[in-house]
This record gives C-alpha cells, sequence and structure tokens, in this order.
C-alpha cells in the first residue's frame, strides 16, 4: 500500500524533530498529537509551546489532518525561529557587555542581563488573572459541548464523538463528558443500525 503521508510531511518546509503520538480510545477515536522541537531551544523556552492536538476517527483524519496540520507548523516554526534569532541577539549583547572596559556600563548591563535573562521563561507563559483563565476555560468547554449538541442534532455521530472535551482537561465536568459520550455512542449505534438496514 503506498501513502504520501512523509512527503506531505517533507511538504510542510520546517527543519527540526516532529514527535508524533496517536492514541486510539475504546470508541475508535484517534487522537494525533505534534510536537515540533529544534535543536537547543526546545531544551529552553520552546518547552513551554504546546502540542498540537488532532481528534476524530480514521476516515476523518485522513481526510482533513494536513489541511488543519499545515498552518500550526507554519506557526510554531515561525515562533521558534524568532526565539532562536532573540537567544542569538541576547548572546551577542552579553558579549559586547564582557568586552567593554567600562565597568559602569558592565554594574548597568550586568543588571539588564539578569532582567534579560528572566525574559525566556516568561515569553510563551505570559501571567494570566486566575479568574480569567477558569472563564476562559469554561467558554472553551461551553463552545465545545454546544458544537457536539449541534452535530449529534444532524446525525453526526462521529463527528460530534470527536469534538468532545478531553475529561483530563476538565476533571470537573469528568461526569458530563462521559454521559455525553455514552448518549451518542448509543445514538451512533442506532443510527448505524437504522442506516444498515435501508442498505439492505
Amino acid at each position: 500500500m503506498k501513502t504520501q503521508f512523509f512527503q506531505q510531511i517533507a511538504g510542510l518546509g520546517f527543519t527540526g524533530n516532529f514527535l508524533l503520538n496517536i492514541n486510539q480510545d475504546e470508541t475508535g477515536i484517534l487522537t494525533v498529537s505534534a510536537v515540533l522541537k529544534k535543536g537547543s531551544i526546545t531544551a529552553t523556552a520552546g518547552n513551554s509551546l504546546p502540542p498540537m492536538l488532532f481528534k476524530g476517527t480514521a476516515e476523518e483524519l485522513d481526510e482533513g489532518f494536513f489541511e488543519q496540520f499545515a498552518q500550526p507548523v507554519k506557526q510554531t516554526a515561525g515562533i521558534i525561529n524568532n526565539l532562536e534569532d532573540y537567544q542569538k541577539q541576547l548572546e551577542k549583547a552579553k558579549k559586547n557587555v564582557k568586552n567593554g572596559n567600562d565597568k559602569t556600563a558592565k554594574n548597568s548591563a550586568s543588571e539588564t542581563d539578569d532582567e534579560t535573562d528572566e525574559e525566556p521563561q516568561n515569553l510563551f507563559t505570559p501571567q494570566v488573572d486566575d479568574a480569567q483563565a477558569k472563564a476562559e476555560k469554561k467558554r472553551l468547554y461551553d463552545d465545545a459541548m454546544e458544537k457536539v449538541k449541534e452535530l449529534a442534532q444532524n446525525t453526526k455521530y462521529a463527528e460530534a464523538l470527536a469534538q468532545l472535551p478531553d475529561p483530563a482537561d476538565y476533571p470537573d465536568k469528568v461526569e458530563a463528558i462521559e454521559a455525553k459520550r455514552q448518549t451518542l455512542q448509543a445514538g451512533k449505534e442506532a443510527y448505524d443500525k437504522l442506516t444498515a438496514s435501508f442498505n439492505d
């Protein structure tokens, strides 16, 4: 069987390592996690880049994975390249300070270096108000559940199952998510039987 998987990966135009993790749950839904890593960048601030997550059935991922995958890959590669440039400029500035003869300049540059050293750690992790983060998380959950409801109403049960939020991300909603998963699974099975009986 011939596929073009690796040709499509190469066509994304990135340099570095892609780590792909594929998980299949008991309902047949696949979760693909992809992380782009590049050299020493990943040993510092680049580690705070979140993985790209894609969920769906094998058929859905076959149809749309690379279309959804291409844009985040370009954005992530751009962030890593910007971070590399920033770190190179930082090293250059440190060397210039060390080579300077003026002790006053050295001292003030040293204070600036101390402040700048903290910058990469916070570059991708802005301090967010806890209440604001909780509100955003709740909004994402509500949006996902609304999308699931719409898909189920249109008898798109497989897509609805793929859109369900991950219980690990919402520990306080595990029971609600699992109940919705069971309802959708039952609906999908009934719909599949009905469709099969019409096709017979």
